[in-house]
């Protein structure tokens, strides 16, 4: 069988159980995950495991991971519009100054 490894640090369970939970949630989403877990924390904080026996911790890193994930793309497209926007207003005093 062949060995994953996760895109974020884990200190729960290692190899197989590790990518079958990342697995499972990546299945359910991260809007659902988050609700999950919210839920899980209101009604059920002192149980171990949040949904199909993944622990919490668990749960928590990996919500995490897609949170610091989000915040890159959405700081790389930031980034794009902004170089965009530069090369527009260039180009358009350019073409203001140029006849």
């Amino acid at each position: 069988m062949m060995s994953h490894r996760l895109p974020f640090e884990n200190r729960w369970t290692n190899g197989t159980h590790a990518w079958e939970w990342n697995c499972a949630l990546d299945r359910l989403g991260a809007a659902n995950v988050r609700a999950i877990f919210a839920d899980h924390e209101l009604h059920h904080p002192n149980r171990l495991s949040v949904t199909m026996n993944i622990p919490a911790g668990f749960v928590r890193d990996w919500l995490a991971f897609h949170d610091r994930r989000a915040a890159r793309q959405q700081l790389l497209w930031r980034a794009i519009v902004i170089a965009l926007a530069l090369v527009a207003a260039t180009a358009a005093v350019l073409d203001v100054l140029i006849v």
